[in-house]
């Protein structure tokens, strides 16, 4: 019994100090990476939607609509092409591109140029 109650201190104080080791198949940037302030990327915009009359866009990847709030961006108003949003006390607007830039789907180009409506 003395034996069992000796092994058991015996593993606990190792236990204990192992505690304190490092793994050495740890990468050393993975350490240095936590450490540091997670930098807020930019916001984005993916799409503008206009459903009977009721304006919605996608923004961070989630369906907004005026008065949400996602991950501390307030939605302010949704706009024709973009989003008016309030950030840290700032208010700031985002665009979508310019249509020019929008290229048409490949469908619609092959209709046009066969004459078919």
């Amino acid at each position: 019994m003395k034996a069992l109650l000796w092994i058991g201190a015996l593993t606990l104080t190792w236990t204990a100090s192992a505690e304190g080791l490092r793994d050495p198949t740890r990468p050393p940037l993975a350490e240095r990476h936590a450490a540091a302030a997670p930098r807020e990327s930019a916001p984005t915009l993916s799409a503008v939607l206009n459903f009977n009359g009721e304006r919605s866009a996608i923004f961070n990847g989630h369906l907004v609509h005026s008065g949400s709030t996602i991950g501390g961006y307030t939605i302010l108003a949704v706009l024709e092409d973009g989003v008016r949003y309030r950030h840290e006390g700032q208010s700031q607007e985002l665009h979508m591109p310019q249509t020019s830039s929008i290229k048409k789907p490949a469908v619609d180009v092959l209709r046009a140029s066969s004459g078919v409506p």
